[in-house]
């Protein structure tokens, strides 16, 4: 095994930023996602180009996936276009959990009874094939966060609420217990949001909608960043703006690099300082 330095892995050169981005559909995913430098997508939402027509003038590299294998090797970096890449992107991974992760699940493993196989010819899980639909992403997840790149994956949001109806959390569309156990995988876990905003309060024609970021848990969402020494160096919310960049990938990115540049040069505690 080799002995590193935790100080070593924010220095710029080195520092890589795993992060599951959360969103609803059409609010910006993909576009916050081609603001990332140099960065692969593998794109399998519905839509030409895998739902990468929003981020068409940004000339970002993409692939569709097709089938198991193609995004297999997507995640063990042996898709060789990819290789060089400093950071890889999925497109969403619901996406890809509801359509070839569960076909492979499906004629992977044998049905246990007729009724079994009559949904499974069907495209239909049942069971156990949630737990092993979400087994075999984690895996795969695993996989990909071990590249030394950046890492951005996308998925679709899921609202859980009690008995009244009332949302009580909002955490990731992924099958069975990865909802909860993909957020422990990541450094960051951003839930991207919308809202109207009056640029003259005083003018209600001048309403826009104004895209954030949650980047810490606030009861509701599940969001989190290991960035921090103590204080998050990311604000609770942060502006999302693509013509301005604020918000974008390198924004941040910057953010959180200077955030650890600064904790680092400040003077360490001590048992006798305290």
């Amino acid at each position: 095994m080799e002995v590193r330095n935790t100080k070593d892995l924010v220095k710029p050169e080195n520092y890589n930023w795993k992060v599951l981005l959360v969103a609803p559909p059409g609010i910006g995913k993909t576009t916050w996602v081609g603001t990332a430098p140099d960065v692969g997508i593998a794109a399998c939402e519905t839509g030409e180009g895998g739902g990468t027509l929003s981020i068409v003038k940004a000339g970002v590299d993409f692939v569709e996936p097709k089938n198991f294998a193609d995004f297999r090797s997507i995640c063990y970096d042996t898709f060789v276009p990819f290789q060089k890449k400093r950071a890889v992107a999925l497109d969403s991974l619901t996406y890809m959990t509801r359509s070839f992760i569960k076909e492979h699940v499906l004629t992977a493993f044998p049905a246990k009874n007729p009724r079994e196989a009559m949904r499974r010819q069907a495209g239909i899980p049942s069971g156990f094939d949630f737990g092993e639909i979400a087994e075999l992403t984690r895996n795969l997840l695993n996989a990909l966060l071990n590249q030394k790149k950046h890492i951005i994956v996308t998925v679709l949001a899921k609202s859980e609420k009690d008995d009244n109806g009332i949302v009580v959390g909002i955490k990731p569309d992924l099958p069975g217990a990865l909802a909860d156990a993909a957020a422990a995988m990541f450094d960051s876990v951003v839930f991207l949001k919308a809202r109207k905003i009056l640029k003259d309060p005083r003018d209600p024609r001048s309403a826009y909608m104004q895209r954030f970021f949650i980047t810490q848990t606030d009861g509701v969402h599940l969001a989190k960043d290991r960035n921090n020494s103590g204080k998050p160096f990311l604000s609770q919310e942060e502006i999302f703006d693509k013509d301005s960049g604020v918000g974008s990938f390198p924004f941040l990115l910057d953010k959180i690099l200077k955030g650890h540049a600064d904790a680092a040069s400040a003077a360490p505690i001590t048992a006798t300082s305290i």
